[in-house]
């Protein structure tokens, strides 16, 4: 059994590696956090209208008003388990809310 001083370390490693991830996904992120809070804002209005579909038609619809980089938003909310609007919400904006501090409060932009 681990000693004190080596749980510690351990449970310092793994605060560094948290650290890390969640500036790893900051510095991926395609757009500001507010304007990724204003996408998912979107998203969240348009499906209280209507079910998803299974497509990013929402995203894309706010992508294209704001004359955002498609591809990369769409390849960053994929690689972040948003392949449709719902998964959107559900898991690409619940991983920034992990990596952006007081994310919620942020205003969204645009």
């Amino acid at each position: 059994m681990p000693d004190q001083s080596e749980k510690a370390r351990r449970k310092q490693l793994l605060h560094s590696l948290r650290d890390e991830q969640r500036k790893a996904v900051r510095e991926s992120l395609p757009a500001s956090p507010s304007v990724m809070k204003a996408l998912f804002g979107h998203i969240d209005s348009r499906l209280e209208e209507a079910e998803c579909d299974d497509t990013l038609r929402y995203a894309r619809e706010f992508i294209n008003q704001n004359h955002l980089p498609e591809d990369a938003v769409v390849t960053w909310l994929q690689e972040n388990g948003g392949y449709c609007d719902c998964e959107a919400i559900a898991n690409a904006e619940q991983v920034i809310e992990d990596a952006i501090p007081d994310y919620g409060k942020l205003p969204s932009a645009l």
